[in-house]
This record gives C-alpha cells, sequence and structure tokens, in this order.
C-alpha cells in the first residue's frame, strides 16, 4: 500500500494519520531525541537545483534531530554511485539513501547493504530492493505537465504546434515523466508536433541546446521538461532569442529560481513540485529516522504531485513558506 504523503511538520500528517509514530510520553519523546544515526545518501547530480534544495534540507534537519546526513553525489555515473554505496558499507552507516541513476545497476550493492544489516530507503523512484521508499509520482507529474502543455498549445495555437522535449535518458525517474509528458500531449492536442527532444538537466546545457532547436525550428512555441534545469535553461534561450512572446516552458520540481521566472511573466507557464524543497529534505529525513526509531509500519511512501499556474502561484507559496523568497510585484493573473 502506498501512501501520499504531505510534508512540512515533524510529525506529517496523512490525511487524517500520521506517517510518524507519536511518543506516548515525555519520557519515549526525550529517548527517540537523544537516538543519533550515521546516515548516507547518495544521487546523481547535486547541480541541479531541485537536488540542491533537497539535501542542504536533508542536512539541516538531520543535523537538528542529532543525526548526521552525509550526502554524495555520483555525477550521474551509476558506477561511481555503486562504489558511493559500498563505501557507505564499509563506514557502517546505519542506513543509506538511494536515489538510484540505474535501478539496475545498485541492485547487487543494496542487497549487501541489506546483508550487513543496513536499512535501505530508496528515493524518487523504487529500486528493486529496498527496505523502505519514499518516491515520487513521476507519471503522474509528467501527465499533468503534458495536459497543461496541451491546455496551452489549445488556447493559444488552435491545437497545432511545434514542441520540444528535455528529458533525461539515463535516469529511469526521469525517462518516466518524459515518456508520461509526450502521452498526454499526443491525448490532448493530437495536432502538436514533438519535432525533437534531448537529454539534459543542466540550466547551461539546455540553453545551448534550446539555442539550437531555435534555429532549426523557429517556429517552435513550447517546451516542456522533465526538471527545473532544464526549464530554467530553455527561459533563457527563449528570451535570448527574443521569442518569449507566446511562448510556453512547463517543468517539473518548483524550484524556487523557476517560480520567481514564472513570477516575472517568462515564459514558465507552469510548474508540478513534489513539495517545496525544504519540504522533500524534512519528509526524506522524517520517513528514515521513524523506520530506524520505529520500525517500517508504512514500506511505501509518495509524495504529492502540485500543480503550481500564475492563478495558484500565491497559494502555493503561502503553503510553502515561500513568501519572503519570491518577488510577486510583477505577477499578472
Amino acid at each position: 500500500m502506498k501512501r501520499n504523503v504531505l510534508r512540512g511538520t515533524l510529525v506529517a500528517a496523512l490525511i487524517g494519520t500520521s506517517v510518524l509514530a507519536v511518543p506516548a510520553s515525555a519520557e519515549e519523546a526525550k529517548s527517540e531525541e537523544a537516538k543519533s544515526y550515521e546516515i548516507g545518501m547518495t544521487v546523481a547530480d547535486l547541480t541541479n537545483p531541485i537536488w540542491a534544495e533537497v539535501c542542504d534540507e536533508v542536512q539541516k534537519k538531520g543535523e537538528e534531530m542529532g543525526s548526521t546526513f552525509t550526502v554524495v553525489a555520483a555525477n550521474n555515473d551509476p558506477s561511481t554511485q555503486v562504489a558511493q554505496i559500498e563505501d557507505f558499507i564499509q563506514q557502517k552507516k546505519d542506513a543509506i539513501i538511494v536515489s538510484a541513476i540505474d535501478i539496475n545497476s545498485v541492485e547487487s550493492a543494496i542487497k549487501d547493504a541489506q546483508d550487513a544489516g543496513i536499512m535501505v530507503m530508496c528515493y524518487g523512484i523504487h529500486t528493486n530492493t529496498y527496505d523502505v521508499s519514499y518516491t515520487n509520482d513521476n507519471a503522474g507529474a509528467g501527465q499533468l505537465i503534458g495536459e497543461q502543455a496541451a491546455q496551452f498549445i489549445n488556447d493559444n495555437y488552435d491545437g497545432k504546434a511545434q514542441v520540444g522535449l528535455l528529458t533525461f535518458y539515463e535516469n529511469q525517474e526521469c525517462k518516466d515523466r518524459g515518456e508520461a509528458m509526450k502521452k498526454a500531449l499526443a491525448e490532448n492536442a493530437p495536432d502538436a508536433e514533438l519535432v525533437v527532444e534531448d537529454s539534459c538537466v543542466v540550466a547551461d546545457k539546455a540553453m545551448t541546446i534550446v539555442e539550437n532547436w531555435l534555429q532549426t525550428y523557429p517556429d517552435m512555441k513550447v517546451i516542456m521538461s522533465i526538471g527545473d534545469g532544464g526549464g530554467i535553461g530553455a527561459n533563457q534561450a527563449v528570451k535570448a532569442a527574443g521569442k518569449q512572446e507566446g511562448f510556453g516552458i512547463f517543468a517539473v520540481d518548483g524550484t524556487i529560481e523557476a517560480l520567481q521566472l514564472m513570477a516575472n511573466g517568462d515564459p514558465i507557464k507552469a510548474e508540478v513540485a513534489f513539495g517545496a524543497g525544504w519540504q522533500l529534505g524534512d519528509g526524506i529525513v522524517e520517513v528514515i529516522l521513524d523506520s530506524l526509531n520505529n520500525g517500517i509500519t508504512e514500506k511505501d511512501q509518495v509524495t504529492p504531485n502540485e500543480l503550481v499556474t500564475v492563478d495558484t502561484m500565491e497559494d502555493w507559496l503561502k503553503e510553502w513558506k515561500y513568501e519572503d523568497q519570491i518577488d510577486l510585484s510583477k505577477l499578472s493573473k
């Protein structure tokens, strides 16, 4: 059974229930607070803006809870990620959190960790083997983006427009988003044409890619991106080419930088977030520490998909406590 986790406090509420077991007494609470763990976490890439936000919060929240979270990036190299897991095993971590680049590559290393008595949590996407998971509905997020792009095309271009897709083939989580985007676009704007797709999650590389797209396909009006690295880079390229009027960019992550661009009236028109970066970081810490302290009561927990548009932005900023971080003076509904 999967649960949709609504994060934001130490005891994160789940539609009428609780992710974390509430201590029955002050003595138990004190005892749990005193427990300290050494936890390793391996992610694909820390140059991606959402990963930077999430992992920074993981380390801050972990320290607040009295545990140490060592976060390493594999630079999108599956073999490096396997070596990182093996290093964590040698260091005798209490738990290892894996955001897998390639779920098959890490399989043996995860089993080795479990054999060593180390709890393994998968984050973002399910690995084949794990003890507890905190994952995203990647296909659902991609579907929302594809639907938003299709609506934009139907509303502004009578259902016909050239579309580019920034995906990331090297990561299953991102592939799932991209495939769902393509499917939803085809279903909701069948006369739209996906003319090009490329693999990229970093803003500067995405900017170069999209600059070339716009020269090859000067009539392109829409770009979908599996992450904000691509979306932000695409936004820069479209503006640099002077094509921002009537252009729509739709991306996953909902980072502060991307939301600010949306508020400014830039080409970014909609974002799907799994929660604020700090909420995701807190959720990771809460799920793994609760599992270590109380045993695994819910093996599979899922982040929500939260659609942010110009019309809903102010409400989400309040929910995420971002009001003081984003300037809304140019926001026009």
